[in-house]
């Protein structure tokens, strides 16, 4: 429970790039401050720390030793940004010490370590939540309310990509397998994670399971998928496919397909700033939803809201959902070549 009624101090474990986002955000939540910072690297984290510091205010502390931050009372949770590989580490060291956590996606790697810590969490008593900012979008919140109101009509399909060109080297995070790299676990998640989210609005809010699943990946010299196309088929004949990897450009839409209509986030859908319902004879009628600032306020304000009123789940991210995206993952890397489905 936060300590001030006013002020929520967040702690951030790992301050690398998507950590800047998470601090640029802080802005746009009531009362939200960074306050602590843990780093490897006290120069990094001193960096850090002074970028996101505010006017007329100290910067964030910075300490190299875990223990000082998570032993700090005056800390009401931490946010982790590390490399997916020391996730399940981090978030057990702070739920062992009583601290909330919001922690980057996927939580971990695999369906049995994440039950793990959420069980450890349930058995603490203490708040824990999967970053998937996607779900606390304006985009995401005007969509659901179209598809339940049948703007689609019944849902036939989806189809999405993320792809983005990156130069291959095997010590980058991405091309690493040490470091949990692979494309399916780094930017696949989020076609799963809209494909879960487009069922659940159709479905009253339940997600079914797929009935089977058509994987091809293709993998890097490392070991790590450097793209995985996959088709997921459901009940009823609803199928969503999708394209994730890091060896091609585009767009990067979502579409939802309907009987009547389709849904679409036009352009990188996971950070979609638009909604377009697309017919076949008229224009797409496209509604803008902009940011506050940059997209990860959402996740950080239901956070704040939960951990304020003593959950151990967020209603909109809950634990069931980390772990049905995580078995999903689980049985598409059961399907490459050679059967590779290792942490």
């Amino acid at each position: 429970m936060a300590h001030d009624n006013d002020i929520f101090r967040w702690g951030v474990i790992g301050p690398g790039g998507i950590a800047n986002r998470f601090a640029g955000a802080l802005a746009a939540v009531p009362g939200a401050r960074l306050a602590t910072v843990f780093a490897r690297d006290a120069a990094k984290g001193e960096a850090y720390a002074r970028q996101w510091q505010r006017e007329g205010e100290a910067p964030a502390r910075v300490t190299t030793a875990l223990p000082e931050l998570l032993s700090d009372p005056a800390i009401d949770a931490v946010y982790i940004a590390t490399p997916h590989s020391n996730h399940g580490e981090y978030v057990r060291a702070a739920l062992e010490a009583g601290k909330a956590v919001l922690c980057e996606k996927p939580l971990v790697t695999t369906r049995a370590e994440g039950q793990t810590l959420i069980d450890l969490a349930r058995a603490k008593g203490v708040f824990l939540m999967e970053a998937l900012w996607t779900r606390f979008l304006p985009a995401y919140d005007l969509a659901g309310r179209m598809l339940r109101d049948g703007a689609i009509g019944e849902l036939r399909a989806m189809q999405s990509s993320f792809c983005f060109a990156s130069v291959y080297d095997p010590l980058h995070r991405q091309w690493n397998p040490a470091l949990a790299g692979g494309s399916l676990w780094d930017i696949g998640i989020y076609n799963l994670a809209v494909t879960r989210w487009v069922l659940q609005q159709m479905n009253g809010g339940i997600c079914p399971e797929p009935e089977s699943i058509d994987v091809q990946a293709k993998i890097a010299p490392t070991g790590v998928d450097a793209a995985v196309n996959v088709t997921l088929h459901f009940p009823g004949g609803v199928t969503s496919q999708f394209r994730c990897g890091f060896d091609a450009a585009s767009v990067n839409a979502f579409e939802a397909l309907g009987s009547k209509a389709g849904l679409r986030f036009p352009v990188d859908f996971w950070q979609a700033e638009a909604v377009e319902l697309v017919t076949r004879k008229a224009p797409a009628e496209r509604v803008a939803t902009p940011f506050v600032i940059n997209g990860f306020e959402g996740e950080i304000a239901e956070a704040q809201a939960c951990i304020r009123q003593g959950l151990v789940e967020s209603p909109r991210m809950p634990h069931a959902e980390t772990l049905g995206l995580l078995g999903w993952m689980d049985a598409i890397r059961a399907r490459f070549p050679g059967g590779v489905n290792k942490a």
